[in-house]
């Protein structure tokens, strides 16, 4: 009789905490990254500023020269020629220093151009490992969460349970290989192809939040034109006031980590039970705003994004300090 491993499933634990960690190490080096770009380019601005500078002195070097020769030139008559060789050779002595600022100036215009192409190309493949990490590695760990729990269900030794164990190991390792060989090529659609495809449940088993709104994806407040918003102060907030909404988004935060983790929609109306919110003060209310009918609706349009509805949670992430939003991208 084949029966499901208590060791295997708790490989699958660990491989999570494997995710996890490489997640965690992987942010902390792209921002690392990131800081000595800055720096970087910080001091090439500096070294740009620096010649330009020192071509205005050489110049303004070069015109006093100049002056100088002359009024030397002047200051004589025909049989009293002036002695002005040593002005003649200042003028140049200072347009040679003059080239050399120039030059020196291109150079460093050109070293900055040239650093700036490498780190925009660098940044469009840091961009999107940090979107498949921050957006897709959450939903490998928590199908990995949910495979596991559910196999736990099937350890009782009976025959049939552990081959559904089985099958459902199999599926859960197919889905943690999609995401690896995704990460590694940067195709987050790929990852959520094989979310939709592998992840399933027993029969009558409620799925988690996560499955059930694909077109919700978290977009980069940065993204998101709000040149247009009439929100401009908290006179601005009728329906639900500011300090309600800065209430409403503190708690999407706790959501949303539910959420990651592989919660159900049920599961949100039993943390309310227990802790006594209804209505608007719920877990719940607050996953349906996000998630649901209401959600905050943007229209990509190029590399940005226009707002449809939801200025007013947008002013209020943003002011929160922010820099990612649950919202529904329509086509």
């Amino acid at each position: 009789m084949s029966t499901a491993s208590l060791r295997s499933i708790d490989a699958l634990d660990d491989l999570q905490t494997g995710l996890i960690r490489y997640a965690d190490q992987t942010l902390t080096v792209l921002n690392a990254i990131q800081r000595e770009i800055e720096r970087t380019l910080e001091w090439l601005d500096e070294r740009v500023r620096h010649w330009q500078n020192q071509v205005r002195r050489c110049a303004q070097a070069v015109d006093d020269a100049q002056a100088a020769y002359r009024r030397c030139m002047a200051s004589g008559s025909r049989d009293h020629p002036p002695s002005c060789g040593h002005l003649e050779q200042a003028v140049q002595e200072a347009r040679r220093r003059l080239a050399l600022a120039q030059a020196e100036e291109r150079m460093a215009s050109q070293a900055r151009q040239a650093v700036q192409a490498e780190v925009e190309a660098y940044q469009r493949e840091a961009s999107r490992l940090r979107a498949l990490l921050q957006n897709e590695m959450p939903k490998a760990v928590a199908t990995l969460r949910y495979k596991a729990t559910v196999l736990r269900s099937y350890t009782g030794g009976v025959s049939a349970g552990g081959g559904m164990a089985g099958a459902l190991a199999f599926g859960a390792g197919m889905f943690v290989g999609a995401a690896i060989g995704a990460a590694g090529q940067g195709e987050a659609d790929s990852v959520e192809a094989a979310a939709q495809t592998l992840l399933t449940f027993p029969e009558g088993a409620e799925p988690p939040i996560q499955q059930l709104h694909p077109e919700i994806r978290t977009v980069s407040l940065d993204q998101i034109d709000l040149s247009d918003s009439s929100v401009q102060s908290e006179a601005d907030f009728h329906k639900v006031s500011h300090d309600e909404m800065v209430v409403g988004l503190t708690k999407l935060q706790q959501v949303q980590r539910w959420i990651a983790q592989g919660v159900t929609d049920q599961t949100l109306r039993d943390i309310d039970a227990e802790q006594g919110l209804s209505g608007a003060q719920g877990y719940h209310n607050i996953y349906k705003i996000f998630y649901g009918d209401s959600a905050i609706a943007l229209a990509k349009v190029g590399d940005r994004y226009e707002v449809i509805n939801g200025y007013h949670r947008l002013a209020v992430a943003r002011e929160l300090g922010w820099t990612t939003i649950p919202a529904r991208i329509v086509e």
